[in-house]
């Protein structure tokens, strides 16, 4: 039995040895544009040519069962929110068939306003095998930056958006305490 569980253990080890090699693989095989034909949730057509109207588009790969997913998604349409009319643009994404209910729960409770688009296999390609995956492209559909797994803090999220220099100008938002405790 010891001998069994000394085996599992040397296992799980080398698995987790090599997800980092796996996943840095699997960013070099990301392609360089993203191209795509699907539907959002109130059936309007999307494709990587409606991209063109944006700056930056964060696509953001969850699920409705993925805690971590639905955590962040406040923060995400805070982000949203916050940097929309300087050409900012998020798209959900999700792929677990037969959870419209679940989706429809988390949405209204997460009062999420950004376009939440149907899975189609032209994403394939960008998945990592790890929910929430986060990808970014320019409105000519080039894939930028790097591949985020995991969910993110609205001023990390605000942080990586703005690094890419893409956005229009606009009013900066303060987070509180920012300005020494003044509201």
């Amino acid at each position: 039995m010891k001998k069994c569980l000394a085996f599992l253990l040397c296992l799980c080890l080398l698995a987790g040895l090599c997800a980092p090699m796996a996943l840095a693989e699997e960013e070099e095989e990301r392609p360089d544009t993203i191209v795509f034909s699907t539907t959002d949730r109130e059936d309007e057509e999307w494709d990587e040519d409606a991209l063109g109207d944006y700056k930056l588009i964060m696509i953001n790969f969850w699920e409705p069962w993925c805690p971590p997913c639905v955590g962040e998604m406040p923060e995400l349409e805070k982000l949203y929110e916050d940097y929309q009319e300087r050409g900012f643009l998020i798209l959900g994404v999700y792929s677990t068939p037969g959870m419209e209910e679940e989706v429809d729960e988390v949405l209204a409770a997460c009062e999420t306003t950004y376009p939440i688009l149907h899975y189609v296999e032209a994403f394939d390609a960008f998945q990592t095998g790890y929910v929430p995956t986060t990808i970014f492209v320019n409105g000519e559909g080039d894939v930028i930056g790097e591949t985020v797994i995991g969910s993110r803090s609205y001023e990390v999220w605000e942080s990586l958006i703005t690094a890419f220099e893409l956005l229009d100008e606009g009013p900066v938002t303060l987070i509180a305490g920012e300005d020494g405790g003044k509201a």
